[in-house]
């Protein structure tokens, strides 16, 4: 059995190790600080809570408090301050405010809506309860204020009355503990408040947190430091930290994962520490918080420790395997060059070079502290270890380091670079040209310069002992051959403009000789005698303040690398596995769909007016700035779209149409699993259901009217031709009629000829008639006048001839 116990506790141990090594040995976590115009001026942050998937929320003076890590959304709801907060899920939270508690639910457009659950909100009878805590246990909801606690359950409230007065309610491991005024700790089971433990006499203890553990319930006070209640009895810890937490006095506390505790103070920061009370961290306003006073604490699964200040909020990244040293008083400078030698860290910077234990470069109550060397006052450019010696190139030459002190070795201002040349020689970069150095009775002397190189030489590298490089800032790159003894014999230059991207840094590792910029990555080829590109730029893009050109890290041992940075330096722990909790959730934050004049939020699956076809589009991956996303619209696009650190897409003058929205993130190299979002562009009216209804009526109508139309220009054409006809009748019956008048004319005209031509025969016939009547007349008369005289002369009857002379006149 006692076997077994030793394993358990060698194993918890090792447990306890593996965690304790998250966080940064050496230097200061990294810290994101926001200060209150950055935050919509929210005023203090009395309470943080994380939602699952990242998110972050905070209880400040004008309501609830949301940020993912890129925004920040505040939305209103008691009239009051809000005091505390409870995240349920993604979407529902409990708040407790100055006379006032209640929920808040996310609309449909993702925004926050508050509904208040305390009866006595508008009450006028003197109550005005300030509601500091809201819990749940199991099915019950509680809400703490100084005078009583409220228990929510279907829809029901219970209220419960405060011994003499809560001063502060805390929940550790499902257990609901009270801190009364005057009688001591209380624990709450839902129905009653069970004591556990009176104050010592006549000292009432201000308690802070309480936190269940192996060895009891541990008990943090403001200002009396820690105890530890166990078995009846409650004991005061001698903790390193308990003396810093009784001068600094506590405020708030929170338990980070099984191994180790944060305590914000009203005084000087946070103080994390282990199970033991040793002091891990120590953060406050001269390490990066924006102040000193600790109001709230939170600590997240993404590993950060969120504080919320009296006059602003922090983030600490505690799992991260980066860490800073910054200068914030002034102390040392913008670190340049650093080199770890003999258990002593060396740091040149733009004020000197100065030195520390290496054991002493970490972040506990006493701090680090740098010493400047003395004689090294101004500008560190290069720290070596050359043929075991520590050289150190700046601007008022070329030194010798031993242990804590300066040695000259050369005046010549500027040394930039020093690079060793065999066994005997080294060779500096200086601000012009370079110079040869040789090794005689152990001691390094100036020789000569190499001309013809001149300008300011950054760095050098020498390949074997006849390929010099030399890296000339704003001119490029120089390849020099080297000669006995030790003379450039020819070179080459690669001007600067033939690389992409700004601030030029030469490299060399395991495949030769490469170029480094700004955007983009070289590779030199012998073969060619070239530089190739070979891909983007590979910089340590998560270093805060990196300086230009310092893209690739100096290895300090094989645990540390070192990053020049502005204001201090940085340290990356590279034994340190990837300190990214699992399961990055991917969100899809708004829709807004806008127009020149109006933007609109609107919700997933929503039908979007034509007028506002513009859509934008927010997602993201909380609390990680390194993620990178891409994105691909169904029925716009075919193809996905770059990998951009960019967390947000802007869609112009979409048509009408469903559409559906994929997006990935990847964060280090880790694509996390895709979100989708569908939304509909309903059509102009031009082109909606009603106006083809329309346009179908119109059409239709357009058509019968088109028809009647017809159909009485066909009526007017048929009478227009009908008359037409009748003219052409009239007119052709007129043809007709003055043809058949012409014909009868003719006719008559040749009847009248004939006529004439037979009157003209008949004239003349009855001309020769008359002539012959005439003449016929005249033979008659004569006749007659003969007969007349013979009848006087003769002898017959006179009735004789009466016969004769009518037969005579009968025939004139």
């Amino acid at each position: 059995m006692g076997r077994i116990s030793i394993t358990v506790a060698v194993l918890l141990l090792s447990l306890s190790v593996v965690r304790a090594q998250k966080f940064p040995g050496k230097g200061v976590p990294l810290i994101d600080a926001y200060l209150p115009d950055q935050y919509q001026a929210a005023g203090k942050i009395w309470a943080i809570q994380s939602a699952a998937n990242g998110i972050v929320y905070f209880a400040s003076n004008r309501g609830l408090l949301e940020f993912d890590g890129r925004d920040w959304h505040l939305f209103p709801g008691s009239k009051g301050f809000t005091r505390s907060l409870l995240v349920e899920s993604d979407t529902v939270f409990y708040s407790g405010a100055d006379k006032d508690f209640g929920r808040w639910r996310k609309n449909a457009v993702q925004q926050f809506e508050y509904a208040s659950l305390y009866p006595f909100r508008e009450s006028t009878k003197g109550l005005n309860e300030e509601f500091w805590g809201v819990h749940r246990i199991g099915e019950d909801l509680i809400f703490v204020s100084f005078d009583n606690l409220y228990v929510y359950k279907e829809r029901q409230l219970t209220k419960i009355a405060a011994p003499s007065r809560f001063t502060d309610s805390f929940l550790a491991d499902d257990q609901l503990y009270l801190a009364d005024a005057e009688n001591g700790l209380y624990a709450f089971d839902g129905l009653n408040l069970t004591p556990v433990f009176s104050y010592p006499a006549a000292t009432p203890l201000q308690i802070a947190g309480v936190q269940e553990s192996a060895d009891g319930l541990l008990v943090v006070t403001r200002n009396q430091g820690l105890y530890r209640y166990r078995e009846g009895s409650l004991t005061a810890l001698d903790y390193e930290v308990s003396a810093y937490l009784t001068r600094d006095q506590v405020f708030s506390f929170t338990a980070i994962d099984d191994t180790h505790y944060a305590f914000g103070t009203i005084l000087n920061g946070v103080y994390i520490t282990d199970r033991a009370g040793r002091v891990i961290q120590h953060v406050n306003k001269q390490k990066g918080l924006p102040n000193n006073t600790v109001l709230s604490l939170h600590y997240s699964r993404q590993g950060r420790l969120w504080l919320g200040l009296d006059f602003g909020i922090a983030a600490i990244h505690l799992w991260s395997d980066l860490s800073y040293v910054l200068d914030y008083q002034g102390q040392f400078g913008t670190g340049r060059a650093a080199l770890l030698r003999d258990s002593l860290f060396y740091l040149g910077t733009n004020q000197g070079l100065y030195v520390t234990e290496w054991s002493r470069l970490k972040n506990d109550a006493r701090g680090t502290s740098l010493t400047l060397v003395p004689g090294s006052a101004g500008q560190v450019w290069a720290l070596e270890t050359i043929d075991g010696a520590v050289l150190c190139g700046h601007d008022k030459g070329l030194f010798r380091v031993a242990g804590k002190t300066l040695v000259p070795i050369h005046d010549e201002p500027g040394v930039l670079a020093v690079q060793p040349l065999g066994d005997r020689h080294l060779l500096t970069g200086n601000y012009n040209g370079v110079s040869l150095f040789s090794k005689t009775g152990g001691t390094w002397r100036f020789a000569r310069k190499l001309p013809p190189i001149m300008g300011a030489c950054s760095q050098l590298e020498v390949v074997g002992t006849d390929t010099l490089w030399v890296n000339v800032p704003n001119y490029g790159l120089i390849r020099a051959a080297l000669g006995e003894p030790y003379a450039i014999t020819e070179q080459r230059i690669f001007p600067a403009a033939e690389f992409a991207g700004e601030q030029p840094m030469l490299f060399r590792d395991a495949t030769g000789i490469g170029l480094q910029t700004s955007t983009g990555v070289y590779a030199y080829r012998a073969d060619r005698q070239a530089f190739e590109a070979t891909g983007p730029a590979a910089a340590e893009q998560r270093i805060r303040n990196r300086l230009p050109g310092a893209y690739r890290p100096r290895p300090l041992d094989p645990a540390y690398d070192f990053f020049p940075a502005y204001n201090g330096f940085a340290l990356q722990n590279r034994s340190q596995s990837d300190p990214s909790p699992p399961g990055y959730p991917l969100a899809i934050r708004s829709l807004a769909a806008f127009n020149n004049d109006t933007l609109q939020t609107v919700a997933p699956r929503a039908r979007i007016p034509y007028a506002l076809n513009n859509l934008r589009i927010r997602y993201i991956v909380p609390q990680q700035e390194q993620a990178r996303y891409r994105h691909k619209l169904a029925n716009h696009a075919t193809e996905w779209s770059d990998w951009s650190p960019r967390s947000s897409v802007d869609f112009i003058n979409l048509r009408e149409g469903r559409y559906t929205l994929h997006v990935e993130a990847k964060v280090r190299e880790r694509v996390l699993p895709p979100q989708s979002v569908e939304f509909s562009i309903a059509p102009p009216w031009h082109r909606s259901g009603w106006a083809y209804g329309g346009y179908l009526l119109f059409a239709g109508l357009l058509f019968y009217g088109n028809f009647l139309w017809q159909r009485g220009k066909l009526r007017k054409q048929r009478l227009r031709l009908l008359k037409q006809e009748q003219a052409s009748l009239r007119r052709q019956a007129a043809n007709y009629q003055q043809e058949r008048l012409v014909q009868v004319q003719r006719t008559l005209e040749k009847e009248l000829k004939e006529a004439k031509q037979q009157l003209r025969g008949k004239t003349i016939e009855l001309a020769k008639k008359a002539k012959e009547s005439q003449d016929k007349n005249r033979l008659l008369r004569n006749l007659q006048e003969k007969m007349a005289t013979l009848e006087k002369e003769s002898s017959l009857p006179v009735s004789r001839w009466g016969t004769a002379n009518r037969l005579l006149e009968s025939d004139r």
